[in-house]
């Protein structure tokens, strides 16, 4: 079926929609195999869908997508939402348990992995053998090379309608605050995305997107996928790990206008050597940070160092993407911004009572982006979900001079003597110590149970051990005892998760384990 009804498919909309306007010459994405065009990569994900849809993958089914960055990701998952189905994309780069787990709790009908002979296809061709298994490399033995079946078949043109409430997507969070959680995200959900933080980026088919994290989590599906496939535009896929090197050779042959990466990669730029003179930004007009805290210091050091103009933003995969944002020249320093359009956002008390400005509470957010529930999570999906907002559990406050600022997850506050200390606080006094690149702040208890600030600093190029007694001394300076580390630690480099996040609980762990 292809008609009106078809536009509520977000697949349709956000694909096939660009070749009815006359747009499919339009590059869509960039990989080292060179440029596709909206043409070709709607024929590619028709192809794919006419295998799937051979298969007998109907509305509903879960299709498991287990790939690197790069045109298989994307088909895959536009070719399975064009059939009514469920994507569920898991990166490559998580442990083998995580993708058991995320296989085992969402049920899939078929998975797409990249090698065909790996552990988990192996598996699943054993043991679950109700489950369809692709490769996108040469297949072997049981496992069907999606390349050579999508080589001869021919195209689906059509899409199945779907109804706004449908199921269009499953994202699994990344695991930082516990087991991984399925978010369900609706057609209607997928549909209103460009209506808020494309909105408020100004998103046009002239951009260029280049994001450092991936598309298996929320944070890079809606960089690499939504963002640009909602206007026409292009975006950049790489399927490697992103380091400092790799993102500035990246930036100088593709010449991105749009940057998207997590603080711990910015700050990884700006400890280069010479940054400023090798790496060449001038296509960016706007450098966007998610994922983690950015510091005032760090933003202001991208700008003056990097000449970057800088979006600070908040978001969750409950929520698609970002919901809160700086507007560049407007926010004050420190900020998170303002509501992107669409949202609404309220701090409360630990009663879910609205706080008067100055208070500091939890957020919660509602817009029309935001998830419908977690996958076979009700206890959950009840406790986040609630009365038509999303309780986030990010700490907050708003106050008419510096507008909403983030102050840290709920469960990550530090109780130290009694005295309840916001980690990202001390990180940024530590930030604006020179010769300090990145640093992490946590909280270990010691033989006695009493909590310990500890502090893990990376030193920019050059520098060395001076540096620990410096950043005490500056401390000393500009925080009150009770927040000061009581250990600083110099380190090559802070542990990050498979986002791209600086891995606190690794640090927390190796703390403890010292201890022993």
């Amino acid at each position: 079926m292809n008609g009106p009804e078809t536009a509520t498919n977000a697949g349709w909309w956000y694909l096939d929609r660009h070749l009815s306007a006359g747009n499919g010459d339009r590059v869509s994405l960039v990989t080292k195999e060179g440029e596709l065009t909206y043409s070709r990569l709607h024929e590619r994900v028709c192809r794919t869908a006419r295998v799937l849809a051979e298969a007998r993958i109907a509305p509903g089914d879960r299709v498991v997508t287990v790939l690197p960055d790069g045109v298989d990701a994307v088909a895959c998952v536009l070719a399975a939402m064009r059939l009514g189905a469920v994507p569920v994309p898991v990166s490559p780069m998580l442990p083998l348990d995580d993708q058991r787990e995320v296989v085992a709790d969402c049920g899939p009908r078929a998975v797409v992995v990249q090698d065909a002979e790996g552990e988990l296809a192996r598996e699943l061709t054993e043991h679950a053998p109700d489950v369809r298994v692709w490769s996108a490399g040469p297949g072997a033995g049981p496992v069907t090379s999606l390349a050579e079946a999508t080589t001869g078949a021919t195209p689906l043109w059509t899409v199945r309608a779907r109804d706004g409430r449908d199921p269009a997507l499953i994202q699994y969070t990344s695991g930082s605050t516990g087991r991984p959680k399925g978010v369900v995200h609706l057609h209607r959900g997928l549909l209103a995305f460009p209506r808020t933080f494309g909105r408020h980026l100004g998103i046009t088919s002239e951009d260029r997107v280049l994001s450092t994290a991936k598309l298996p989590f929320g944070y890079g599906f809606g960089n690499s996928l939504l963002l640009p496939f909602s206007v026409g535009a292009s975006a950049v896929l790489f399927a490697g790990r992103f380091e400092p090197h790799a993102v500035a050779g990246l930036v100088a042959r593709t010449r991105p206008t749009l940057l998207f990466a997590v603080p711990t990669l910015y700050a990884a730029l700006l400890s280069m050597p010479d940054a400023a003179r090798r790496l060449d930004l001038s296509s960016v007009r706007l450098a966007v940070s998610a994922g983690e805290h950015l510091g005032p210091q760090l933003s202001t050091r991208l700008t003056e160092t990097l000449g970057l103009t800088v979006v600070n933003g908040l978001g969750s995969t409950e929520c698609l993407h970002i919901f809160l944002a700086t507007v560049p020249g407007v926010s004050p320093a420190g900020s998170t911004g303002i509501p992107v359009p669409g949202f609404e956002a309220e701090v409360c008390d630990d009663e879910g009572r609205p706080l008067e400005q100055g208070g500091i509470g939890h957020l919660r957010v509602r817009g029309p982006s935001v998830a419908d529930r977690y996958w076979n999570r009700p206890d959950l999906s009840a406790e986040t979900f609630r009365d038509g907002w999303v309780h986030t559990g990010d700490t907050m406050t708003h106050d008419p001079e510096h507008g909403w600022v983030y102050l840290g997850r709920s469960d990550n506050i530090l109780n130290v003597g009694g005295m309840k200390i916001l980690p990202s606080e001390v990180e940024d006094a530590v930030l604006a110590v020179p010769g300090v690149g990145s640093c992490a702040v946590v909280g270990v208890p010691d033989q006695d149970d009493v909590v310990r600030i500890v502090a893990h600093v990376v030193p920019e190029d050059g520098v060395g051990e001076e540096l620990r007694g410096q950043v005490l001394a500056a401390l000393r300076r500009t925080l009150p005892p009770f927040k000061r580390p009581h250990t600083v630690r110099l380190t090559d480099a802070l542990p990050t998760t498979s986002t791209g996040k600086t891995a606190r609980f690794l640090i927390r762990r190796r703390e403890m384990e010292g201890q022993t």
